[in-house]
């Protein structure tokens, strides 16, 4: 196995599927599980961020935006999607592909565990 092959499969997760098809489970590397668990533990979320959450029921990536002083068609500019894109992600019970969360992330100067619910 070549070094780029190994270095390669520590970054992936093995997908695990039903027999339709639908992901049931990843399988990381434990190393990267730790991480993840241990980034996991600490992760804070600034009160006014809260606030919005509980007070005005907005989902925590629409809390962060507001947070930021961002208006939807801002955010949309930010991240180079439409304005219906951004209103998409913010629903609760939305569960955004990993690489759009890293990218509201970037954008709102946060982690992408302070995104999801």
């Amino acid at each position: 196995m070549s070094k780029h092959t190994e270095a390669r499969i520590k970054t992936e997760a093995q997908i695990i599927r039903d027999s339709s098809g639908k992901p049931l489970y990843a399988v990381v590397p434990y190393n990267e599980y730790q991480a993840l668990v241990e980034a996991d533990a600490h992760v804070t979320v600034p009160h006014e961020v809260v606030g919005l959450m509980i007070e005005k029921g907005l989902s925590p990536m629409a809390a962060w935006r507001k947070y930021r002083g961002l208006s939807q068609v801002q955010m949309s500019e930010k991240l180079g999607v439409t304005q219906g894109a951004i209103a998409q992600a913010e629903k609760f019970g939305n569960k955004p592909h990993i690489e759009t969360l890293r990218a509201w992330a970037r954008a709102l100067d946060c982690d992408v565990a302070q995104l999801t619910e």
